[in-house]
């Protein structure tokens, strides 16, 4: 025992070694990659930090229901940060338990299997973590800023609150991931997650069902019996067996000073961790070695037994109107895009964020006459969509020309010219992306109960907000390629990909500010006919909207195509 514990502390003691020398020696592009990490991740923070603390600075002066309401707000919000940890770790260990080329090393070494396991854990807990609890830590310094709490209390919270909460789903996501490969051989990874996914999906419409969130929203204006209605479904609508609910509980017993009651809920979840951790730990002793093995079998290009061609998936058969090139080039794309899990599992994540997202909007009040409000919610679902477009934007059409690898020049070589690939890389991403980004339009506008004005302004800002973030992800992606990666993870989180992922968020801020004045001032002309109609904001802002969204659209392909032209392949 003693030895297995000196050998993964000497292993751990290197990688700390390995990464104060990648410290030391830091070129310049990663210098710039951790700076504009460093800024998004405090951009992030900030703004959940200021989102949260006006939140619940209004709940907190509510008498009675606005402790309540806090309570259920972090409540849900971990409930949905634990699903994406889940996720994430499942996505995260594919590449880093077993696909990575240091997990090969590692158990090429004297060190015991269990030991390499423990070691490459601690590392899927941290890469699939950190990004997600940027969410999470903004919501709980809020609720102390607003609750008041001491600086001991921030710290209790964080190393024996959190910390124990992050490995529950981090053991799930594992455990599901060693069950996936050891069944490799009967039922693909690919089919397993989809099941998963479609589990995932049933579950969390179940939960919206049963939970009844619908009573967050009740009008305060009719009569009291809805008030005593959603007071009465707190309790049983929380759920005290999740650990979403005991993280909610701490809070508020770390802000009502109940010491005996806050023990038992951190005692709940140090001992859950501890329980998962064994478990895990046992699984991994049995099977992990085997499931590693497997997952080497798993598409090594070993031929299966086949007595007969198979045809062509039919959803790789694109229309015959198409050009053979651009049809040429999206299949191949597509074929690649469900070859990879890492592509579309991490996918799956922003499609189950959208589908919570798209279920709470569900249950919002849509009869709301007033147009001040209207305009408010219609503004913060389009700032919510472009935010969410940028992400996809980024993380899928950033990389797709770095992922033509090093076989690059003989694309480049053949008759297809270089201006031809450019722009075929282009139309394929921008009809997918406009596709996706005008059914979140529609979707979220038309639950939302939003009609006239506000659809249409919706539909134009999000059909130009498709053209510019695909031009800027496309042109940066050809300005910053990446064809030694193939990872697109790892391509998306470059330098060039944080800068375009800066650049996009920036654009995104612009277009909300520059529509929200002239619909702000026609939100108040509606309600007040005395004021004058805002025809000078009008044209202003359609002036300034055309400006950015031209030089966000011309500027990255010339760009980009400039430098596919002088790049020697």
């Amino acid at each position: 025992m003693v030895s297995m514990v000196n050998n993964t502390l000497h292993i751990l003691r290197y990688k700390t070694v390995a990464i104060g020398s990648f410290f030391k020696n830091m070129s310049g592009e990663h210098v710039l990659r951790l700076l504009v990490g460093i800024l998004v991740g405090c951009g992030f923070f900030a703004g959940g930090l200021f989102f949260f603390f006006k939140i619940f600075s209004y709940l907190n002066g509510l008498v009675d229901i606005g402790q309540l309401l806090m309570n259920k707000i972090i409540s849900l919000g971990f409930m949905a940060i634990f699903i994406m940890l889940v996720i994430s770790n499942l996505v995260t260990s594919i590449t880093t338990l077993y696909r990575s080329p240091e997990t090969a090393y590692l158990l090429s070494t004297p060190a015991s299997f269990r030991q390499v396991f423990a070691v490459r854990f601690i590392d899927n807990i941290i890469f699939s973590t950190w990004a997600v609890m940027i969410l999470g830590l903004p919501a709980i310094v809020a609720y102390g800023m607003v609750r008041q709490f001491a600086v001991w209390e921030y710290i209790f919270e964080f190393f024996l609150v959190l910390a124990p909460f992050v490995i529950i789903p981090g053991c799930i996501g594992v455990a599901i991931a060693m069950f996936m490969f050891l069944i490799s051989r009967r039922v693909s990874p690919r089919t397993l997650l989809i099941w998963l996914a479609l589990l995932l999906v049933l579950g969390i419409t179940a939960y919206f069902k049963i939970g009844q969130p619908s009573s967050l929203a009740f009008n305060v204006v009719s009569d009291f019996r809805v008030l005593n209605s959603y007071l009465g479904s707190m309790g049983v609508t929380s759920f005290p067996f999740l650990p979403s609910f005991w993280i909610s509980e701490t809070l508020r017993l770390i802000s009502a000073e109940a010491g005996r009651a806050l023990l038992a809920y951190v005692l709940a979840l140090i001992s859950t961790s501890l329980l998962a951790l064994n478990i895990l730990f046992g699984l991994a002793d049995r099977y992990y070695y085997q499931s590693w093995l497997a997952s080497m079998e798993y598409g090594s290009g070993v031929p299966a037994k086949v007595s007969v061609r198979r045809k062509i998936p039919s959803f790789f058969r694109l229309p015959e109107w198409l050009p053979s090139d651009f049809r040429a080039v999206l299949a191949k794309d597509l074929k690649l895009f469900s070859r990879e899990p890492a592509q579309w599992a991490q996918f799956s994540i922003l499609l189950v964020l959208l589908i919570i997202y798209l279920l709470n909007l569900k249950y919002f009040p849509t009869e709301m006459k007033d147009p001040f409000w209207k305009t408010l919610i219609g503004f913060t679902n389009f700032a919510f969509s472009g935010f969410m477009l940028a992400t996809l934007s980024v993380r899928f059409v950033f990389p797709n020309i770095s992922l033509e690898g090093k076989s690059f020049w003989a694309i480049v070589s053949s008759p297809m010219s270089i201006r031809r690939v450019f722009w075929v890389k282009f139309w394929s991403a921008f009809i997918i992306f406009l596709l996706i980004s005008e059914v979140l339009a529609f979707v979220s506008n038309a639950m939302l109960g939003l009609r006239g004005a506000l659809m249409v302004l919706s539909f134009v800002s999000v059909l130009l907000m498709s053209v510019s973030l695909t031009s800027l992800s496309v042109g940066m992606g050809a300005v910053y390629p990446r064809f030694d990666e193939k990872n697109p993870g790892k391509i998306a989180s470059s330098a060039g990909g944080m800068l375009t992922t800066i650049i996009s968020l920036v654009y995104v801020g612009l277009m909300v500010i520059i529509a929200a004045l002239p619909a702000h001032r026609y939100t108040i002309h509606r309600m007040d006919p005395t004021i004058p109609f805002p025809r000078f904001e009008i044209i202003l802002a359609l002036a300034l909207m055309f400006i950015l969204n031209l030089t966000t659209t011309i500027v990255p392909l010339r760009l980009g195509l400039l430098s596919m032209r002088r790049r020697d392949y």
